[in-house]
């Protein structure tokens, strides 16, 4: 298969099955045996289409017109990839995304529908330029930025409409991929090392913290294999640094798959300090330890505990981190799926992000802090389960909070709340 066709494969089981679509396109990517253009451009297309799926189909309603509703769901994935390139690749030429198409089409049991695609994409060509305008200026916010109406006035009911638009536009970029350095392996001049095989490296203003641009599969990079860095959005990384970890703390970490913060949170209490990492799943806690070990962190335990039942073993620590279960709205632009998810899924996340928060406070020292976080943007998930909890426990006060957004600091959307017991 070519990068098409894989993109178009990814969006119909998408569509079909609910996969998620960086497990999904990764394993696709691999088996097809893409050459590294090639498997670049179909996550690209994959990717771009999910992350417009709704404007797309806003689009490609108005070109097909009312033959567009019959629209077999396998010519319907042909459709919104060639679209995304017309619309949205500037260096695809438009006649490649358009005869691709139809081969496509023309390839499968839906070979009949290739004289529709073709006038469909055509036409959606020609007039390009006016369909553009008319998504710019729409007042329609699902269509404009490609989410649920639902999602978007939830947005501006927690933050305004600014802000609100800020998030969508934003959600609509590809992100940075933010890395850490490793204080435990890292080797002299790593940056350099990465800039000779052709990566792009920038340092960001977390001490420790880059990214990185180019690098295709980091899994693949000696350095990474060697335990050098570690990927980690930086938004997690600027939440670690806020917490005060210092030098032979003693930290928990009730809810710490896949480890990023885990692994941050081990530097900072460095080689005489003590980590604990759980996960409530056996084998979720098998990664984290696996991971510690490729990084040589030694001052790491990582075991299977579930985070809303209290667990008398533990004892006590300085700090604990509780990054609780949550809707993952933050993070639309590595999972756009996501975005389209009804919010009713995730009412009951709130009472479950409560009961960890209140449970994980009896492993807190006297004089130590908790921290509350979430990958998500939703006051529902963040601020008000805080209000909750202090409504309940009135000797807990906020040391510090932060709302991170895409538009303003360059990271994922991300939320997080330090508290102590008052003094």
């Amino acid at each position: 298969m070519n990068a098409r066709q894989v993109a178009v494969k990814v969006i119909s089981e998408i569509e079909r099955s609910g996969s998620y679509s960086n497990i999904l396109s990764d394993k696709t990517i691999k088996d097809a045996e893409l050459s590294k253009a090639d498997a670049a451009l179909a996550s690209m297309l994959v990717y771009g289409v999910l992350q417009r799926k709704i404007t797309l189909d806003h689009v490609l309603e108005k070109a097909a017109g009312k033959n567009f509703k019959k629209t077999h769901p396998f010519v319907l994935a042909v459709l919104r990839v060639a679209a995304y390139q017309l619309l949205f690749m500037d260096k695809i030429p438009p006649s490649a995304a358009v005869n691709e198409a139809v081969k496509i089409v023309k390839a499968s049991k839906q070979r009949f529908a290739q004289g529709f695609v073709n006038a469909v994409l055509r036409k959606l060509n020609t007039e390009k330029d006016s369909f553009l305008k008319a998504i710019s200026e729409c007042d329609d916010l699902g269509v404009k930025y490609s989410c649920t109406n639902e999602f978007a006035q939830g947005l501006i009911a927690d933050y305004g409409k600014e802000t609100a638009e800020g998030f969508l536009q934003a959600s609509l970029e590809a992100p940075k991929l933010y890395c850490r350095v490793n204080s435990f392996s890292a080797k002299d001049n790593l940056f350099d090392r990465l800039t000779e095989k052709g990566i792009t490296v920038a340092e960001a203003d977390i001490d420790g913290a880059f990214s990185m641009q180019g690098a295709g599969s980091v899994e693949g990079l000696t350095e990474f294999k060697n335990g050098e860095f570690f990927v980690q959005d930086l938004a997690s990384q600027k939440a670690i640094a806020a917490f005060g970890i210092e030098a032979g703390m003693s930290v928990l970490d009730v809810c710490a798959a896949p480890g990023g913060k885990s692994f941050t949170a081990a530097q900072y209490c460095g080689e005489n300090g003590k980590l604990v990492s759980c996960d409530l799943y056996e084998q979720r806690a098998g990664l984290i330890k696996a991971g510690a070990e490729r990084l040589n962190i030694k001052n790491l335990q990582a075991m299977q505990n579930d985070a809303t039942v209290f667990n008398s073993n533990f004892g006590t620590f300085d700090r604990v981190l509780c990054d609780v279960p949550c809707s993952g709205f933050g993070v639309i632009r590595r999972k756009p799926e996501i975005k389209y998810k009804s919010l009713s899924e995730f009412d009951d996340l709130p009472e479950i992000q409560l009961q960890i928060l209140e449970t994980s406070v009896k492993y807190l020292n006297p004089k130590g802090q908790i921290m509350y976080s979430t990958c998500t943007v939703r006051q529902a998930e963040n601020r008000k389960v805080i209000d909750a909890f202090l409504k309940k426990h009135a000797d807990f006060e906020i040391v510090s909070e932060k709302t991170l957004m895409p538009q303003n600091d360059g990271t994922d959307g991300f939320y997080f709340c330090i508290l102590s017991q008052s003094i």
